[in-house]
């Protein structure tokens, strides 16, 4: 996995997306940073998105050793 610097994470938000954070972030008792932190940090360390992960290397080696077989069948 190449881990690279992220740049801040600042993305534009319309007032009514911006509104919704606020609420939600209230709502858990954190800041808006607290709350956008553990979101991308919870993203991040994804298990379903890992599991894809997982799943699409499996496959690819698969395949590779399927073609290795088959070149030295030829």
């Amino acid at each position: 996995m190449d881990v690279a610097h992220a740049p801040a994470l600042t993305v534009p938000l319309t007032a009514t997306e911006q509104d919704q954070v606020q609420r939600a972030a209230a709502a858990t008792g954190q800041t808006i940073d607290e709350f956008v932190r553990a979101a991308v940090l919870d993203a991040a360390t994804d298990p379903f998105r890992d599991a894809l992960e997982q799943a699409v290397a499996t496959v690819a080696r698969r395949a590779a050793e399927d073609r290795i077989q088959h070149d030295y069948a030829d």
